[in-house]
């Protein structure tokens, strides 16, 4: 019993002193062009009209339990990286079809998370974006999801590098996605 009682005592004090090193935000950087060829001038036959369909975002670092040690702020936001990928996308899926015309895309975020859960010993960084394409009233969903375990402070270079790994999964499933929606028949 006594040894229980040490345990939790033990497991509240580790969460009081690192709630205590840092509740600071931080600003991750996430560079498209690790993620995306930067071809400007071919995207404008592609009009992509990305909406948030969230019904919240969560992107956190947390501790122990759950308690926030602040908040994550991606760089540029997550709208603007998702409208990156998806027209990079949308221009390979219709450079292999050799269409002409110009296409819309509609693009629904639905899930783009980071969250960093932790026990005592570790922290796990989890980056999850799901995503809705609408080409001529047809839709697909895509996603990509990255893990990493670290035994120190989630930074914002492992943040960076488990979202740019979830946003590269989304680009390869967006591609393959809108090949098949271009595909159909109007």
């Amino acid at each position: 019993m006594l040894n229980h009682l040490f345990d939790r005592v033990t497991l509240v004090a580790l969460a009081t002193l690192l709630g205590a090193c840092s509740t600071a935000d931080v600003v991750v950087p996430i560079d498209t062009a690790q993620i995306v060829s930067s071809k400007q001038d071919a995207y404008r036959s592609v009009q992509v009209q990305v909406t948030d369909i969230r019904k919240e975002a969560n992107l956190e670092r947390t501790t122990i339990g759950g308690v926030s040690m602040g908040r994550i702020t991606l760089k540029p936001p997550a709208p603007e990286l998702v409208q990156a990928v998806v027209e990079a996308s949308a221009y390979k899926a219709l450079a292999s079809r050799s269409v002409a015309e110009p296409q819309t895309v509609l693009c629904g975020i639905r899930v783009f998370e980071i969250a960093t859960p932790a026990t005592p010993l570790y922290w796990d960084i989890n980056a999850k974006i799901e995503l809705v394409l609408r080409v001529r009233g047809q839709d697909r969903t895509v996603s990509g999801t990255a893990t990493e375990r670290t035994f120190v402070w989630p930074t914002e270079a492992l943040i960076e590098r488990v979202t740019t790994e979830a946003l590269r999964q989304v680009s390869a499933e967006s591609e393959q996605a809108l090949e098949t929606l271009f595909a159909l028949p109007r």
